[in-house]
């Protein structure tokens, strides 16, 4: 094992470090969020540094104890480790079936840069960044758990290694209670879960359809009605790429275009309380712009509704989560120069009815 499956980067609860404010933020994105049985919402993303990959990213977790109207003072932060030679990014939040909250985040190593690095294949994980190089593509997932996450101070569990690969959506926990978790190898052709049948004592490693064209592959899936389970990934085609399993995730048919248009970026798919399948991503093949929820009522055949929340351009990266019918939603918008979090709540019948729908933002540095 190396440095980033056998030390976990530090948790820092309730820093009072400026090195964190959100004032001097130069770089932040790829936002998730949860929202707890009582109906607190955790919103998570990464940040630190002038871009991604850089030493000085790290992860943060606030939270709202209103409806998303306010948000508090970061409760966690997990930065990286110069130290120990460890890059610490991309945190996932998900509530388990237990209502649990976990928090993960996924571990690279680093090593400082030679005097004359190598230079960058195209097609390569290789990256040098003031002075460090980025160079492991191995990941190394971690996660901290809350078995309260409605107290008034949240404990969490002691870091530990989960598994390899990068998780950047939230399981599918299935009828038969086994859970689903998409951490993909992007070294490896073939598209990665991990599936856990004891609440995610254990977990194993599944390989299934060669990828389509891509170099970042999230993934997510629903259950169908039928039992079968249908996994969409993100591809540089300009459409998602689907694989059906039927047994529960154990192998996967060969990966096909899906026909639903989107851009290059994360989506996220989940079905809802009331039985239909909903999709938020961004409607376009070429561009990150047009972030807009579309919902099936025949089980993801057609998606008889589609709503637009947002036309600008550089806004990526759904996450989205239901409480009490509500859907909250979080994504980004321009890491490196706008730097914002954004933030949405809205109902199905807002979408079905094409009602307006307020986007708020809830992080954007002044610098």
């Amino acid at each position: 094992m190396n440095n980033a499956q056998m030390i976990p980067c530090d948790v820092l609860y309730k820093p009072d470090d400026e090195r964190y404010a959100e004032s001097i933020r130069q770089f932040q994105g790829c936002p998730t969020l949860a929202v707890t049985k009582g109906g607190r919402i955790y919103l998570g993303w990464y940040s630190g540094g002038v871009c991604e990959p850089h030493m000085e990213n790290y992860n943060l977790l606030v939270y709202s104890d209103d409806r998303g109207q306010t948000w508090s003072e970061p409760l966690l932060v997990i930065p990286s480790s110069k130290e120990r030679w460890v890059h610490a990014l991309d945190i996932q939040l998900y509530i388990d079936p237990a209502d649990r909250l976990h928090v993960c985040w996924v571990q690279n190593n680093t090593c400082p840069a030679p005097e004359n690095p190598p230079p960058r294949t195209p097609g390569k994980p290789l990256a040098v960044r003031e002075g460090w190089m980025f160079f492991d593509f191995v990941h190394s997932e971690w996660e901290i758990i809350c078995d309260d996450p409605d107290a008034a101070e949240p404990a969490f569990t002691q870091p530990r290694y989960v598994y390899p690969g990068f998780l950047r959506c939230k399981p599918t926990f299935l009828s038969s209670g086994d859970w689903l978790l998409f951490n993909y190898d992007q070294i490896d052709s073939r598209y990665a879960c991990s599936l856990t049948s004891d609440g995610g004592e254990s977990y194993e490693r599944i390989y299934g359809a060669e990828k389509l064209e891509t170099y970042f592959d999230e993934g997510m899936a629903y259950e169908r009605l039928d039992g079968s389970i249908r996994m969409f990934a993100r591809t540089s085609l300009g459409e998602l790429a689907e694989s059906i399993s039927y047994d529960g995730g154990r192998t996967w048919s060969e990966a096909r275009l899906s026909g639903i248009d989107a851009a290059n970026s994360r989506f996220y798919v989940q079905r809802l309380p009331s039985g239909r399948v909903m999709l938020i991503l961004n409607d376009d093949r070429t561009t990150r712009r047009n972030m807009s929820v579309l919902l099936s009522e025949d089980d993801g055949v057609t998606w008889k509704y589609k709503k637009c929340l947002d036309t600008r351009e550089a806004i990526s990266y759904p996450d989205a989560a239901v409480h009490d019918g509500v859907i909250y939603l979080s994504y980004d918008r321009g890491r490196n120069d706008i730097r914002e979090i954004l933030f949405a709540r809205f109902t199905e019948a807002d979408i079905m009815e094409n009602r307006e729908i307020a986007v708020k933002i809830v992080s954007k540095p002044s610098c």
